[in-house]
């Protein structure tokens, strides 16, 4: 804990990214990556993989990054050999992100709330204000057109972090995550014709006897996607989240 404090306070954030949590989950993310290396070391490289074989069939000269995190599953440096500028976008930029990006002229780091909802929505108020959302109004993301853009987010995510600072029924929650994720995929064609994205699409908790204790999915539109591949990520091994289970995820990769 105290590792991840003196972490917080070398992170750089908006003060909309501190109140939300989403300093915090980044620093979380990083050390949960390290205690997890091993279990997560395929879905790393699957990732890459997708992306660095796309890479080689579009040869994109300009790439965005959304939800570039860590770039745990960003094949940074093939990004750097074969665009001229690489832009990651996300709400936080780790310090040893901020370091690559004054190494690398062709990357440019943008802040932004890929969701458009958190200036808009009040932390820790009712679900009453979810009915009024202007999703058609919505700012837009404002970033560069470029030749290829690759969502590198867990779609079930990025509804369930805003919904944490919410109080909401399930029902009021699916119907706001489904907005969210169909939103997100529309944005995405809005930047470029050509997409990479890679996310989750159905979370398993599974016991010691390899059977499914609880099986979660979710729905969006994919719209024109083509499905490419599809793997299982341990993003949980035993001990990490309990004793008694651990979680894994159907990670699945599409392009257009």
């Amino acid at each position: 804990m105290i590792l991840e404090w003196l972490e917080y306070l070398r992170t750089k954030s908006t003060k909309t990214a501190k109140d939300w949590g989403y300093v915090y989950q980044n620093i979380s993310l990083k050390f949960r990556s390290r205690r997890c290396a091993k279990a997560w070391k395929s879905h790393n490289e699957n990732c890459r993989e997708f992306v660095r074989g796309h890479l080689a069939k579009t040869q994109p000269k300009s790439i965005v990054v959304v939800g570039s995190g860590l770039l745990l599953e960003v094949p940074i440096e093939a990004l750097l050999a074969t665009a001229e500028k690489v832009y990651l976008v996300d709400l936080v930029h780790a310090p040893e992100i901020r370091r690559l990006a004054a190494k690398h002229p062709q990357i440019e780091l943008i802040e932004r709330d890929i969701s458009g909802l958190l200036g808009l929505l009040k932390k820790g108020t009712g679900p009453f204000q979810l009915k009024n959302i202007p999703w058609k109004q919505l700012p837009v993301w404002d970033l560069p057109k470029v030749d290829l853009i690759i969502s590198a987010n867990l779609l079930s995510q990025i509804p369930l972090m805003i919904s944490e600072a919410l109080p909401m029924t399930s029902e009021t929650y699916e119907k706001f995550a489904r907005s969210v994720r169909d939103q997100h995929i529309e944005r995405l064609f809005g930047q470029s014709q050509k997409v990479l994205l890679f996310a989750d699409f159905e979370t398993r908790y599974i016991g010691h006897d390899g059977q499914r204790i609880k099986t979660e999915m979710y729905n969006v539109n994919l719209q024109d996607l083509k499905f490419d591949r599809e793997w299982i990520w341990e993003i949980s091994p035993f001990g990490e989240t309990s004793k008694d289970y651990k979680i894994e995820m159907l990670v699945r990769g599409y392009y257009s």
